[in-house]
């Protein structure tokens, strides 16, 4: 977050400063056909593209631009399963750590081998989180709609500690990226219990971005909202007795909670908190800070300035990260927000994305004074 903060102050006073983070999706091809993925939306809609993707020389000289620019830490994600490229996103790993930058992987588990595991431990790669929907092999292959996925995911977990200690590693920490739906909510206090019987330090949760009414029975409806806060109360309990850190805490506020659940709410939210703010520096006004700071890159090499910008961007496949950064595409939507509008992709905006946004506004509007 300092980091951050200090760059955004910069930023402020009309001094252009270069990305911190970068989340990057090496495919949209997926072993797996979760239920409530957004894969499914977009094969309907027929928006998914699995063909162009950036090649291991583009990705590779990416990394490197990257630690030129200032960059500080990666999120390697999907898309689709970014283990379906093994060997090019392990070499991606190993050049993000060769430059000193922090590593942060999020895989459904199931794919790679003990050679693979090995050169992720030996690299020092910093957070190893795999995509647990539900505490039994039963309930998550139901979701994940494949059998035999809870088990190769435990077992693969279980491989990665094992080297860890043969190899006298710290790293990766291990973690849970966990979807809340309707069919896991009331599980949640079970999910954090295997999580630390898998010595996993780390969850995190996230809600369902709606793209279609069709996926609205996977989110959360209203007494399942005020139901499930008994079991995330619990589970953010036993959590904190493991010393395992969360954003549950996050899906206790009801409004933010009830918000990102419905289509179009968190921009209501965010025009109501600007409404608020009383401060000469208008940059606090500013709708979102994400394209201050992150550069998300899809599989196909459409580059984003936001997590959920969907495919509508600037092209990276023939250009520097450098000029993307600071070209056409990325200033048009800085100055966007900055003028206190929200982008046409900003109904999507997740409840986690919405309170780290509201974290940043008051920290600047602190040390904006």
């Amino acid at each position: 977050m300092e980091e951050i903060i200090k760059r955004l102050i910069e930023w402020s006073k009309g001094n252009p400063q270069g990305p911190i983070s970068i989340h990057l999706d090496p495919t949209n091809r997926c072993n797996l056909k979760c239920r409530f993925c957004w894969q499914r939306s977009h094969e309907r809609l027929g928006w998914i593209d699995r063909k162009n993707e950036l090649s291991e020389k583009k990705l590779l000289s990416i990394v490197r631009e990257a630690a030129m620019l200032g960059v500080k830490d990666w999120l390697i994600s999907g898309g689709g399963e970014p283990l379906v490229r093994t060997g090019i996103t392990i070499k991606i790993m190993k050049e993000i750590k060769k430059y000193g930058m922090v590593g942060d992987i999020i895989t459904n588990g199931t794919l790679g081998t003990e050679k693979h595991f090995r050169e992720i431990v030996k690299c020092g790669w910093d957070t190893f989180r795999v995509s647990i929907n539900a505490p039994s092999a039963e309930e998550h292959d139901f979701i994940v709609n494949t059998k035999g996925a809870f088990k190769r995911a435990v077992k693969n977990i279980k491989k990665i500690n094992e080297l860890k200690e043969e190899l006298r590693k710290d790293k990766p920490v291990i973690g849970f990226n966990t979807v809340i739906q309707s069919k896991n909510y009331f599980m949640f206090p079970e999910i954090v219990e295997l999580l630390n019987e898998l010595d996993g330090k780390i969850l995190n949760t996230q809600t369902i971005i709606l793209y279609s009414d069709k996926e609205k029975k996977w989110s959360l409806n209203e007494e399942q909202r005020k139901d499930s806060q008994k079991y995330i109360k619990k589970a953010l309990k036993i959590a904190n007795k493991h010393g395992i850190r969360t954003n549950l805490e996050n899906y206790l506020e009801e409004e933010v909670m009830e918000d990102s659940t419905e289509m179009e709410k968190m921009e209501d939210l965010v025009f109501s908190e600007l409404e608020k703010i009383e401060h000469k520096n208008e940059f606090v006004h500013t709708f979102c800070f994400e394209p201050f700071y992150l550069i998300t890159i899809r599989a196909n090499g459409i580059v984003g300035s936001c997590r959920l910008f969907g495919d509508h961007g600037d092209n990276i496949h023939n250009k520097t990260l450098k000029e993307i950064w600071f070209g056409e595409y990325f200033n048009h939507a800085r100055k966007i927000l900055m003028h206190g509008k929200p982008q046409d992709f900003c109904s999507k905006c997740g409840s986690n994305e919405f309170l780290e946004n509201r974290r940043i506004r008051f920290e600047l509007i602190e040390r904006l004074k």
